[in-house]
This record gives structure tokens, C-alpha cells and sequence, in this order.
């Protein structure tokens, strides 16, 4: 990616360690790039936890980045908002927020180091570019999210058949772990050309 957020799409396909070098090489500038994007996922996504009445207790941002997410969950007044990213330079910044109960360095493609149940909600916003198997992901989510709550997440567009979120979806729906709400396509960087397809909003309600 150049300074300029150039070839940013691209990163979907880097490796893990590359994607870390990346955000962990970002974060001085990141909020101010992607609000000038028209960034407006986290408030989407937080709406969507205050609508279920998920607030009167721990919420996970799943690649909670440099903390946007965790300020629009506190804003709707989440009483407890538990972060993790595999940056460790973006959780740094994440801290300075005041918002995060907790912070954790994970690789949200391994096993959470959380007990069954702990969370009244998952908020995962615009991370799923970077995992490429997302039924061994949303599986964890909703292993660690309490029964009737919700998991949102965004999906871009032009992934969503490469990563199978269909079949991925269907699965999941079709074994009873959850319902499944997927919305038309929405903005996600619409101020950056290499996202003009926009990108999902999903709601996954455990069951």
C-alpha cells in the first residue's frame, strides 16, 4: 500500500504478517484516511448491537483496529467493550481511546482465548477482507456470543464469492447455529476508488 492508501484492496491477499506490518505501519495516519474515505462502518455496526439491546454488558471488536469501533459501541452506551487486533502498534492506539474494558493481541484465525457464551454481542468491522476462512471464524463468534445475540460483520462485495460466504452462511443457518440477515450492498470506503462495490452488513442472531 502506498502513502496515499494506493493497492489497499490488495492487501486482502497478503499474507498475515504482511497485513500486520501494514496496520502496525499505519496507525499514526489511520483515522484520518479512512474518515476522509467516508468511513462510516462502525457506527452501522454499533446501531445494530443497540437496536438488539446488547449493552448492559461485555461486546468483543473483533479487529478493533486504532479503537473506531469501540468509541461508536461506547457512544451507544456498551457497557463493557472488550477489544482484540493481531497489531499490537494498532491495540497501542486502541488503549488511548478509554473505552476498551480489556485489549487483546489475537489472530482472529486461531482459536479466541475467551470461555463459551462470555459475550452479549460480536462487532467485527471491515476485517473479514483479511481472513480467508470465514466458516472456522464465525464459528468461534458464536461459540463465544451468549444464545439470541447478535454477530455483525461487514463482507466486501467483490470477496464474497471468493471466500463462499453463501455456502459459509448457509451452513451455519442450516445446522441452527444462528440466523442469517444480510443487507443489500453498502458503502465501506466510498471516498477510495478501490472499494466503489461496497460491501455487506451481516447480522448473525446465535441460537
Amino acid at each position: 500500500m502506498n502513502a496515499d492508501g494506493q493497492g489497499l484492496a490488495g492487501v486482502s491477499d497478503a499474507s498475515p504478517a504482511e497485513v500486520v506490518g501494514v496496520y502496525d505501519g499505519w496507525v499514526s495516519t489511520y483515522d484520518t484516511d479512512v474518515l476522509s474515505w467516508g468511513y462510516d462502518v462502525p457506527g452501522r455496526l454499533a446501531s445494530v448491537i443497540a437496536a438488539a439491546g446488547a449493552t448492559n454488558g461485555d461486546v468483543l471488536d473483533a479487529g478493533c483496529g486504532t479503537g473506531l469501533a469501540g468509541l461508536a459501541l461506547d457512544a451507544v452506551g456498551v457497557a463493557s467493550v472488550i477489544g482484540a487486533d493481531f497489531s499490537p502498534e494498532s491495540i497501542n492506539a486502541a488503549r488511548q481511546r478509554g473505552v476498551y474494558r480489556e485489549l487483546h493481541v489475537i489472530d482472529l484465525s486461531q482459536p479466541l482465548p475467551f470461555t463459551s457464551q462470555r459475550f452479549l454481542a460480536v462487532v467485527c468491522a471491515g476485517v473479514f477482507s483479511y481472513l480467508t476462512d470465514p466458516d472456522t471464524v464465525l464459528r468461534e463468534f458464536l461459540r463465544v456470543v451468549s444464545r439470541g445475540g447478535p454477530v455483525v460483520f461487514t463482507q466486501r462485495v467483490n470477496l464474497w464469492e471468493r471466500r463462499e460466504m453463501d455456502a459459509v452462511l448457509q451452513r451455519l443457518a442450516d445446522e441452527t447455529r444462528c440466523t442469517v440477515d444480510v443487507s443489500p450492498p453498502r458503502p465501506y470506503l466510498p471516498g477510495h476508488g478501490e472499494f466503489d462495490d461496497g460491501v455487506y452488513d451481516v447480522t448473525l442472531t446465535a441460537s
